[in-house]
């Protein structure tokens, strides 16, 4: 039986290409390992730890630090290549314009070609920046991978508790950051859903050509066309949630998982303390 028309098959080529280009977040890996078996709230803590020090220690020796520590995870957790998400093309071409925009910059040391001036202090400082950018960001897809999205909230609660005491609404910020990490995935399911429908709805188009300026003007266009609805799609879901949660009486906060940090949370953290 042939698929429908705007359809392929999800073990042909074309299907198989096209699911392995999904991005995929916030899913949980199956099996456990050591870092499994952690308690959220040290992971979130490690990934707090990294994201301070290249913030206020941007160099290279911080990036080979972060890179081991990183690296040290994907080993113990065994996170398989076909985990890590396959970003589509344009990520890559605007990372590439702004390492050359980078090249007229005045950062020391800067080399004359061909009657330029070319930057290669900014170069290399754009692919530091770029590079701890990624590390951060794989770092946190390591804590999504090992840790249920359940186990979240009450670590932060945890975690907070010395804010308790200057008498903040620890329980609603928690149950707030909770409700967006559940919801995620669902709005990008909805951000899916709908670059799906533009696909099919300019497969049968024909493409007249068109000049660049032109060609750049409707996918800017397409782009805010797409990115407008995303926003309307995830205010209505949240206004949807938000009369759920008004029915059932209100938040309430559950303290839910009781787990918190032991002896193998304090051996991590002491490691990567040293790995510093």
């Amino acid at each position: 039986m042939k698929p429908a028309a705007g359809f392929e098959r999800a073990d042909s080529p074309g299907g198989h290409a096209r699911r392995k280009s999904e991005l995929v977040i916030l899913r949980l890996l199956p099996g456990t390992s050591p870092l499994h078996r952690l308690w959220a709230g040290t992971k979130l803590l490690i990934v707090t730890v990294l994201a301070v020090l290249v913030s206020v220690q941007p160099t290279w020796l911080t990036l080979l630090a972060v890179t081991v520590v990183i690296g040290a995870g994907l080993v113990i957790a065994r996170v398989p290549l076909g985990a890590f998400p396959r970003l589509p093309r344009w990520v890559w071409v605007l990372f590439a314009v702004g390492g050359l925009l980078t090249l007229r910059s005045s950062a020391a040391p800067v080399v004359h070609a061909g009657g330029l001036d070319l930057s290669l202090g900014g170069l290399g400082q754009w692919a530091l920046f770029g590079a701890l950018g990624i590390a951060l960001i794989v770092a946190a897809l390591l804590v999504a991978w090992t840790t249920p999205l359940g186990e979240v909230a009450p670590a932060l609660a945890r975690l907070a508790t010395p804010l308790r005491w200057l008498r903040l609404p620890v329980d609603e910020w928690v149950v707030a950051v909770g409700l967006a990490i559940r919801c995620l995935p669902l709005l990008l399911d909805e951000i899916r859903t709908l670059v799906a429908v533009r696909r099919l709805r300019h497969r049968r188009s024909p493409a007249p050509r068109v000049s660049f300026r032109r060609a750049f003007a409707n996918s800017v266009r397409e782009g805010h066309d797409l990115l407008t609805t995303a926003i309307v799609v995830a205010l209505r879901r949240a206004q949807d949630l938000a009369e759920a949660i008004e029915a059932r009486g209100g938040v309430a906060w559950t303290p839910g998982s009781k787990a918190g940090p032991g002896p193998a949370d304090v051996v991590t953290f002491a490691i990567v303390a040293a790995v510093r």
